[in-house]
């Protein structure tokens, strides 16, 4: 939850800060109260508002270049995992049954639904990233860390405002504006609107001129300020979006065109994604302690169809095609925190969440061997009830899901320069999923259930070795909640799976240097995880569902550093991240490409031939008999290298300023799945290039600025997806190509 003592904070520390100071104090509130990022014992980095705008930034996935061991990968389309240091999320297609790995916030809501990621990044003031788990303040979906986003905010007795327009490739036009209206001195208004719209990257020959990639969304928010006191404070705010495109291409491996541009696939895809936040942040500060409490409500309308086989009936025999992939959510938040006065000596929350949530979600999916029709992949009004023959797998599921959890963390200063900080949280969770399902193979009605109650918690200490330097070492649990599968009859895979720990030690230092124009810090880590979540195939077809791998330990360091010079004219930084997992003792489970070649192995001695994976327990004996052990492989979305550095310069000209930035990011190669085939599973590496120019006139209120992304066009690879469904193909998705944009911006 953003606190508002935040500006406060940044005065004090800027107030008590040498006067040499010439790297910018950054304030966050990662710890619910506004504190200098140097003084937290953990690690976080903030992205602050201009370095989104310098990169052309829109999508969470762009965070990847900004910071240290955080992968944001698109896959199946529209599914955003999001790890940090390898923990995360490893359940793509499930969001509706599984949660997050890294939690995100916006303006201190909970967002429980990683569909919502798939919105573009809209009038942020910064984002906080915590890598670790955080077992106290966050609780759940927290096993790799959190994510706030802090948008900006209404203030009183001040108009201001701005515009600007960008303009790039690929017939790439965003228009954003927002205004801050005083409207008395206790109430103010800010509305702010964006509109961007993208040609797409890629191009589907067999259905040209459709484009893939593509963007065309609207956002709009308004939040009102009323601030009677000095000590009161109510903010309500409204947020929507919308977007309605193409979808996002995923290349089969195994498409003939060998341009990673295109690909050849006879099923058009389509997205569409509908969202709206509203939430009422108060905050009251009284002499002995803080009231803190954010009520919210999210609603969530995800329409799409896609090709499952991401490839073409005249190239593979067959066709696998979603004819609908809708989702449903809505969700209530509440929070309430009680906050001990800043500067005590022993400061103190305690405080309590609360989650509802429905879910809804409509799957139908086609498939077969011959050539279909226009009527093939139609969906008949009664499917559900009389499915027809060419209908593979179709479901209708109402999960209700309900999280409760009380919490209280402490900080007690020892001395000036010792601190010792204890937390713990009590999480409670339930899941119910009732599940209809249907296909040409019959129907059922599946309801599963699962409940649970976490502990979870963090025990920290920092000591000042001088005024610049600190020093510090913690360990923290943190869990991501089990919960219930949806399919019924399978030979492995159970009706719910366990909740996932990550218990983790870290030690770090954060340290200023050369009077404070070099900030350095280092932070190593060791992470124990339990029962890791991951998809698992069953022999009897369209059961796939969650289970858990027992044990991963991973293990990594990472550097961060920026430096200012030359009379503020220079501003570099770097970040490194080098990391190392593994699947620890033995553990078999079954490959989907494995199951899938036995499962249409043709011969007539097979026990699968003529349908028997559907029927047959000598089939299921034989894809057990054939799961492999996946003792010592690596977990998936970790590279073991990663890294960016960047160089700014600002030249002073008699009738303004031109600044200038390059940066390079390397993500090294990584694992898609578990069972690290180098053939299917393996992610390579890449390099990009970003450059940046802005002319800022003397006493004008105007600038324009040139952003060039991808400078060498780079055909990187973001991820890879082995459909475990359908007929089971490889897919990967690329990072964007070369885009210029230009953009001019007006404040006033």
């Amino acid at each position: 939850m953003a606190s508002a003592a935040s500006a406060e904070a940044l005065e004090a520390a800027t107030e008590a800060a040498p006067a040499n100071v010439t790297l910018d104090t950054v304030i966050v509130t990662a710890e619910r109260r506004g504190v200098d990022v140097q003084r937290t014992a953990a690690a976080i980095t903030a992205v602050q508002a201009k370095s989104l705008d310098e990169g052309f930034i829109t999508h969470i996935t762009g965070l990847n270049s900004q910071v240290p061991s955080l992968q944001a990968t698109k896959t199946a389309g529209f599914e955003n995992l999001v790890t940090i240091r390898g923990v995360g999320s490893g359940t793509p297609e499930n969001g509706l049954t599984t949660s997050p790995g890294v939690s995100q916030f916006i303006d201190g809501v909970y967002i429980a639904n990683t569909i919502a990621l798939d919105q573009t990044l809209f009038d942020i003031d910064r984002i906080e990233v915590l890598r670790g788990p955080q077992g106290a303040l966050y609780g759940q979906s927290s096993i790799g860390g959190a994510i706030n986003m802090v948008t900006k905010q209404p203030q009183l007795n001040r108009f201001d405002g701005y515009a600007d327009v960008s303009v790039g490739t690929y017939e790439l036009f965003r228009e954003r504006a927002a205004v801050n209206i005083p409207v008395n001195d206790s109430v103010a208004i800010r509305a702010s609107v964006q509109k961007f719209d993208r040609e797409g990257f890629t191009k589907n020959v067999a259905l040209a001129p459709l484009t893939l990639d593509d963007a065309h969304d609207a956002s709009g928010k308004v939040a009102v300020l009323w601030k009677p006191r000095d000590n009161f404070s109510a903010t309500l705010t409204a947020q929507l979006y919308k977007s309605n495109q193409h979808g996002d291409a995923q290349k089969n491996i195994n498409d003939p065109l060998p341009d990673p541009r295109e690909v050849f696939q006879d099923y058009p895809s389509h997205f569409s994604l509908e969202s709206q936040l509203y939430h009422l942040n108060l905050q009251w500060d009284g002499p002995a302690f803080s009231l803190r409490s954010v009520s919210a409500y999210q609603g969530l309308d995800h329409v799409q169809q896609m090709s499952s086989s991401r490839s073409a009936f005249s190239l593979i025999g067959a066709y696998d095609n979603i004819a609908a992939w809708n989702t449903h959510v809505h969700n209530y938040t509440q929070e309430f925190d009680i906050l001990s006065p800043e500067g005590s000596t022993f400061e103190w929350i305690v405080g309590a969440f609360a989650l509802y949530q429905g879910s809804k979600q409509y799957v139908v999916e086609f498939g077969g061997n011959t050539q279909p029709t226009a009527e093939d992949l139609t969906i008949p009004p009664d499917v559900s009830t009389n499915p027809p023959s060419n209908l593979n797998y179709g479901n209708i599921s109402h999960v209700l899901r309900r999280s409760f959890s009380a919490f209280a963390q402490g900080t007690y200063h020892v001395s000036d320069k010792l601190r010792v900080t204890g937390g713990v949280r009590l999480n409670h969770d339930y899941f119910k999923n009732n599940s209809y399902n249907f296909s040409a193979f019959g129907t059922s009605t599946v309801v599963n259930r699962s409940k649970g109650t976490t502990p979870t918690g963090r025990i920290e200490a920092n000591y000042d070795v001088t005024p610049d330097n600190m020093v510090y070492a913690s360990y923290a649990r943190g869990y991501k909640p089990g919960g219930v599968n949806g399919n019924s009859g399978q030979a492995v895979i159970l009706p719910t799976f366990k909740s996932e720990k990550n218990d983790a030690f870290e030690i770090g230092s954060k340290n200023y240097f050369f009077d404070r124009s070099l900030r350095l810090n280092v932070a190593a880590f060791y992470y124990n995880q339990k029962n890791f979540q991951y998809i698992q195939t069953d022999p009897v077809p369209f059961a796939a569902g969650i289970s858990n791998i027992p044990k991963i330990r991973d293990y990594g360091v990472e550097f961060e550093a920026q430096y200012v010079g030359l009379d503020n004219h220079l501003r570099s930084g770097a970040t490194l991240s080098l990391v190392k997992g593994e699947i620890v003792g033995s553990y078999k489970t079954i490959d989907s490409t494995v199951a899938n070649a036995i499962i249409n192995d043709p011969s007539f001695s097979s026990p699968c031939a003529f349908g028997g994976a559907f029927y047959n327990p000598a089939c299921w004996d034989a894809v057990i008999a054939a799961a492999r052990d996946i003792k010592g492989k690596t977990p998936p979305a970790m590279p073991k290298v990663s890294g960016t550095a960047y160089v700014s310069y600002r030249w002073d000209l008699p009738r303004g300023s031109i600044t200038s930035k390059v940066q390079y990011t390397y993500r090294g190669s990584m694992w898609a799945r578990v069972f690290n085939q180098p053939a299917l599973d393996r992610v390579k590496s890449y390099s990009t290039t970003d450059l940046y120019f802005e002319y800022a006139p003397n006493d004008a209120k105007y600038r324009v600025s040139l952003t060039a992304t991808n400078l060498f066009d780079k055909a990187g690879v973001n991820s890879r997806y082995t459909d475990p469904y359908g007929t089971g193909q490889t897919s990967q998705q690329f990072i964007p190509p070369r885009q210029v944009i230009g953009t001019i911006t007006y404040t006033f």
